[in-house]
């Protein structure tokens, strides 16, 4: 785009401009992080949770921003010639910008986000790899990983990528000649406008539970911000709910646009018969046509099967045979720090799992199924973050109590809190009736839960997932991943035992 067009689209946004290079020059990108910004490229300033945007201007003119789109009169810097056009609100409009330059439209694809409290990255990721392994070219926004096909484009910071990030992945995915773009979508990314623009064929909920009421302030608030993603459905799209864990009346949609799966007998899917293991799982799914579905999946758990079925939905409103579907989910191995199973640790007679689960919802499922299929104890490593919900830590500590044999209360990412002081919120709901052991040093505490198991007992790992660097105050960030640590405590103890 040329400035000219730029200032044209802007027109009735802008309050003030001071726009003293040529208005025929062409633009190269807009971008709203300043470390990235290069020569010719424009800089929109926007005001996060955490960081303004605005305090980046002179960062983003050193790199070689032509102006600066911004908002805030009082954030002008006055040390400099500042080439600008403060417009009424950035968020309103960066996203058409974005589309606009990339030449690309939402509507070049069909698009699905699934948003949810727990269980997104799985149900996102098995439509990606359903419709891969169907012949369908697809795009994946996930937690864990970008993917358009079967390349991982990057690992992401949030859940949900800024505007920009996104407009840049749907270019390339329009390249790469993708039809279908799945999307993992937070409430944050709802909150601060990240979806604007975006259309949307399908979107799922998985439930609602607590979380984020550190930035949300109320469970109502944070409720109806993830409900508002149905302003996002194209005309004639379609809502799957879980229907055992979201109450239909909460949906403001016509009541024929939504698809039910769970449990109840009056879900237009209905899930029964699970049968699993430590390794692998099947289940049946009454379908609104009469079949009956047998599921076989190497992931486990009922969250699995909630997962699994909502992705199924998914694929098959968008044309694809139930037998398709069936053989995808086969062939499925999971998402990353998603009840992942340590394979080494078979070989010492007890299983170790890594898992995301840092929410009182999370935990409890992932605890509640393991009761179910083990044999011997249950052994948990588990802290919770800082710069987070405080009120959600001793409700861990009670759910740990409520299914753990042996707890290992260790330190997660405490950020810019005192882990000890997070430690002592966790332990106030573990009951004094429970074994547990506090050892803030991560690692330590999950050499010392392996070395805790017998055979037959499960250490699940939890809080992390797939995450690869814990975080500390003041920014520090230290390697750190859950699975790659416990497998090197797995294999020292396996040495141990051969001498």
């Amino acid at each position: 785009m040329k400035i000219s067009e730029i200032l044209d689209f802007l027109k009735d946004e802008i309050i003030e401009t001071r726009i003293e290079v040529d208005t025929d020059l062409e633009i190269k990108n807009f971008k709203d992080n300043s470390e990235l910004v290069e020569k010719n490229d424009v800089f929109i300033a926007v005001k996060g949770f955490k960081v303004d945007g605005h305090d980046f201007i002179h960062s983003a003119l050193s790199r070689g921003a032509v102006f600066v789109i911004l908002d805030n009169p009082e954030k002008i810097p006055e040390d400099l010639s500042l080439d600008y056009v403060l417009i009424k609100n950035t968020r309103k409009v960066i996203a058409e910008l974005a589309y606009k330059n990339k030449h690309i439209s939402p509507k070049d694809f069909k698009m699905f986000a699934v948003t949810g409290t727990n269980g997104k990255s799985t149900v996102a990721t098995l439509v990606h790899h359903i419709l891969q392994e169907s012949g369908k070219k697809s795009t994946l926004f996930s937690t864990v990983e970008i993917m358009i096909k079967d390349q991982v484009i990057e690992e992401p910071y949030n859940t949900t990528p800024s505007v920009i990030k996104i407009s840049e992945i749907l270019e390339k995915s329009k390249l790469e000649n993708v039809e279908f773009v799945n999307m993992e979508v937070s409430s944050h990314a709802i909150h601060q406008k990240r979806v604007e623009k975006l259309e949307y064929d399908l979107i799922s909920y998985t439930n609602i539970t607590r979380d984020h009421l550190d930035y949300h302030h109320t469970f109502k608030e944070y409720m109806d911000t993830k409900l508002s993603l149905t302003n996002y459905l194209k005309k004639n799209g379609k809502v799957i709910v879980n229907i055992d864990e979201i109450e239909l009346d909460n949906f403001h949609v016509d009541k024929n646009k939504i698809i039910t799966y769970g449990f109840d007998d009056k879900a237009d899917y209905t899930i029964k018969s699970i049968n699993q293991s430590i390794y692998q799982m099947n289940f049946k799914i009454d379908t609104p046509e009469g079949e009956e579905l047998s599921i076989y999946s190497s992931i486990i758990g009922k969250f699995n099967a909630y997962n699994i079925t909502n992705a199924l939905i998914v694929c098959k409103e968008y044309g694809l045979s139930y037998d398709q579907i069936k053989h995808s989910i086969i062939t499925f191995k999971g998402v990353r720090g998603r009840f992942e199973l340590i394979p080494s640790s078979k070989a010492l007679g007890f299983s170790v799992v890594i898992d995301f689960a840092h929410t009182p919802d999370a935990l409890d499922k992932v605890l509640s199924n393991a009761k179910e299929i083990v044999k011997g104890r249950i052994i948990l490593v588990f802290g919770a973050g800082g710069n987070a919900d405080v009120g959600k830590r001793k409700i861990m500590g009670e759910v740990a109590s409520k299914y753990s044999d042996i707890i290992v209360l260790t330190t997660d990412d405490p950020k810019d809190e005192d882990p000890e002081k997070i430690i002592e919120q966790v332990k106030d709901g573990i009951t004094k009736e429970r074994n547990f052991i506090v050892i803030p040093e991560r690692k330590t505490a999950i050499n010392a839960a392996i070395n805790f198991a017998n055979r037959d007992d499960l250490v699940i790992i939890a809080g992390r997932g797939h995450e690869k660097f814990q975080l500390f105050s003041n920014g520090k960030q230290i390697k750190f991943n859950d699975f790659e640590i416990a497998s090197e405590c797995i294999d020292s103890l396996r040495r141990s035992m051969k001498k």
